[in-house]
């Protein structure tokens, strides 16, 4: 008689694992690697005012993702969690190199491990922007409420702005603190505050050529499910748009890994 079969899972090991971006800031991460050289590596990019674990999901995805045997990397941005900086620092440029600078890290994380991004929210239309330029380097691509037309989100839809001028009240605020806050708890500015007039991803969705996965939350948003569904219209690449229902309840975690895993290991 034939002895049943146990399924393996791959053992995996996670650390602290400390980056510095390209111009010198020390940024917190955590590492999560396969004791058996993985096959596929992934770096997770949180959203603006979280930190790396990204309300706890980014933890329980790298866990998951570690099951399957893929590595994954997760920082804190500067100015956020541990890492050094200030916030009020951040670019839009600063945050592609520290994709870059990610990558870097994961590359000698999981050496020969194909790489794949995931990033949520403010990030999310980063790394579509380094997709596009670099998308030689990246395997998948997976986008989790992605904010893609950075000048209506912190411009147009911001009773701050009047006809692209900020008001007399914010402009002193920003003179006076170097700030400008936007909720829950990111600040903003000046440098950031100019690029998004002329820096959107939108922009270059049609030159990505990485197979690309959009997942979304239905229902209300601060970045609503229009703008995913409009810029996976743009998109030329292979894609995939998922909906996700229930956003406002923790439901919505165990599709979305699902849906990421899937998209990593099977571009399904």
């Amino acid at each position: 008689m034939a002895r049943p079969t146990t399924s393996k899972v791959p053992a995996w090991i996670e650390t602290g694992s400390t980056l510095r971006s390209l111009d010198g800031l020390l940024l917190a991460g955590t590492a999560v690697v396969p004791q058996d050289a993985p096959a596929h590596a992934m770096l997770l990019m949180h959203g603006e005012g979280t930190d790396r674990e990204q309300f706890g999901f980014y933890a329980r995805l790298a866990e998951e993702l570690g099951r399957a045997g893929c590595a994954s990397l997760r920082f804190d941005l500067p100015g956020h969690g541990e890492s050094q900086g200030r916030q009020e620092d951040i670019t839009l440029s600063g945050l592609l190199n520290l994709i870059d600078a990610g990558l870097r890290e994961l590359r000698t994380l999981a050496a020969g491990a194909s790489l794949s991004l995931v990033a949520t929210g403010l990030t999310g239309g980063i790394a579509a922007g380094y997709a596009a330029r670099r998308g030689d380097e990246l395997d998948r691509l997976a986008l989790i409420d992605p904010l893609i037309d950075y000048q209506r989100h912190f411009i147009d839809e911001d009773p701050r702005w009047s006809h692209g001028t900020l008001s007399h009240t914010a402009a002193r605020e920003l003179a006076d603190t170097g700030t400008v806050a936007y909720p829950p708890s990111f600040r903003l500015g000046r440098a950031m505050l100019n690029e998004v007039f002329w820096l959107q991803p939108r922009g270059v969705l049609e030159a990505i050529r990485t197979p690309t996965l959009i997942l979304h939350g239905s229902g209300p948003a601060t970045v609503p499910f229009e703008s995913s569904r409009t810029a996976a219209m743009a998109l030329t690449c292979r894609h995939r748009l998922v909906e996700i229902e229930a956003p406002q309840r923790r439901q919505w975690r165990a599709p979305t890994i699902r849906a990421i895993i899937e998209w990593l290991l099977n571009g399904e």
